[in-house]
């Protein structure tokens, strides 16, 4: 009885001694898109989401796959933690189109930082409701950033020497719904394109002049275009994250979350 006491004890110190809960949140619901990548002709999300934690791993970052209704507890619990999307469709628990009274809105603005893969960010929202997409369209944009940066071209983009010190992974791609440079300019946003074509940049980074966040638009398209293969997305996502967007300490609720930070704690050894 002894032994198993001090036993006890010591995985109870170890776990004491570890900041319970994930540093990047990275959105996977299979109630969405009946689990696809929206826009990329039926690419299973959770393949990439699976891809984008080992990748974060590597890079000693703790990354854990939330739901829709997972990621708005992290994002309450962490103001300036960092959320990946990777399905197209942002949940409504934080946006349905209302502008300010979406959480996702005061989110950025307070320092969080949120990252999408998928057809152009904001254009839809997953209704838990009644099961189905809504189509916010260039609104949703509007709503949140003040003005519609994403656009339809198509755009063979390179990588910058900040993408290439950031993401040394990253390769030329082709995207059709790039981020438009002159919008991002004219319009005041700071941002950091990582590959472009003079015009046009996708993957970047952009913020608004009142967000002390950061808007990740990474490997957008549509329509059952092609995107690079997941172990490439998810390989530059995590260098930009580790290299750029290194995360603070995070603390969030650790119940029912012990046996997968057990196993992250051996994996992190």
């Amino acid at each position: 009885m002894k032994k198993l006491f001090c036993f006890v004890s010591i995985i109870a110190l170890t776990f004491a001694g570890y900041s319970f809960g994930q540093d990047v949140a990275v959105v996977y619901d299979a109630a969405l898109e009946n689990g696809n990548v929206l826009g990329t002709g039926g690419l299973k999300a959770f393949d990439l989401a699976d891809l984008i934690i080992e990748k974060l791993a590597d890079k000693k970052i703790n990354g854990e796959i939330v739901d829709g209704e997972g990621l708005i507890n992290y994002m309450n619990a962490n103001p300036k933690g960092i959320y990946v999307l990777t399905q197209g469709n942002t949940p409504d628990t934080i946006f349905q189109n209302k502008g300010e009274a979406d959480p996702v809105y005061s989110w950025l603005r307070e320092g969080g930082i949120g990252g999408f893969i998928g057809d152009y960010p904001f254009y839809y929202y997953w209704n838990y409701g009644t099961g189905a997409r809504v189509e916010a369209a260039a609104g949703g944009q509007q709503k949140i950033f003040g003005v519609n940066v994403t656009n339809a071209n198509t755009a063979s983009v390179k990588p910058t020497d900040l993408g290439k010190k950031y993401m040394p992974s990253l390769k030329n791609w082709v995207s059709n719904r790039p981020v438009g440079i002159s919008a991002l300019e004219q319009n005041n946003f700071e941002f950091e394109s990582y590959a472009h074509d003079g015009a046009n940049t996708d993957p970047v980074a952009y913020r608004t002049d009142d967000m002390e966040g950061w808007f990740i638009n990474f490997h957008t398209s549509c329509c059952g275009t092609a995107i690079p293969a997941f172990e490439q997305i998810a390989t530059s996502y995590a260098e930009l994250i580790a290299n750029r967007f290194p995360p603070v300490s995070q603390s969030v609720d650790s119940s029912g979350k012990v046996s997968v930070i057990w196993g992250q704690l051996k994996a992190l050894k």
